[in-house]
């Protein structure tokens, strides 16, 4: 027996096929978006530790410049006062000033590293509320209110791993700088036995 398929039937047949698509479509981008929201949050949170993390290493690096120069200044009479003749005044001048210029520029690049710069944040609840009310018709979709949190945490993260990485620059330069004072100490102290034997 055969079946026969007015133009009316035929037209509910295809807007049901259309729709079914079109909702296959949106739970896919729904599920990809929440996959992608996942993971955005993880790299968001992981880049918030790793700037405290990252301050509270300048921190680090600060109070070691206080326990050297502490130890530095302590040290400077006594060794000028039990120095002999064979050690002049300069030479312990030029000592000084090559360790100090060190520790300076390690204090001064761990202080960058910990200051508090602009970066971008959140969009303020009136633009969300604007945002929302452009974009109505959109936004009632769940896969469109996915893609707007994951762009709003997008640019606010970019943002804060460039002023990261920036940060990372600067400790590594304090931590050069205050190696290479420890290593002006080896080297003078070497220098000053090597006068005095």
């Amino acid at each position: 027996m055969k079946c026969r398929i007015t133009p009316r039937k035929k037209w509910q047949l295809e807007s049901s096929n259309n729709y079914s698509e079109t909702d296959i479509l949106e739970q896919q981008a729904i599920s990809l978006y929440r996959h992608v929201k996942e993971i955005s949050k993880m790299k968001y949170e992981s880049e918030l530790r790793r700037e405290d993390s990252l301050i509270q290493q300048s921190s680090h690096m600060q109070t070691a410049f206080s326990f050297m120069t502490a130890a530095l200044f302590m040290a400077a009479p006594v060794m000028i006062e039990y120095r002999g003749n064979k050690l002049s005044i300069t030479f312990f001048l030029v000592v000084f000033s090559s360790i100090v210029l060190c520790l300076l520029i390690s204090l001064v690049t761990a202080s960058l590293a910990q200051r508090r710069v602009l970066k971008q944040t959140f969009m303020s609840i009136p633009e969300i509320e604007k945002f929302v009310s452009d974009t109505y018709a959109d936004t009632l979709r769940e896969s469109a209110q996915l893609k707007q949190w994951v762009q709003v945490v997008g640019d606010v993260q970019v943002d804060l791993q460039k002023v990261n990485d920036r940060r990372v620059i600067y400790i590594r330069a304090s931590m050069i700088s205050f190696f290479v004072s420890i290593a002006f100490i080896v080297i003078w102290y070497i220098i000053a036995i090597s006068k005095l034997l």
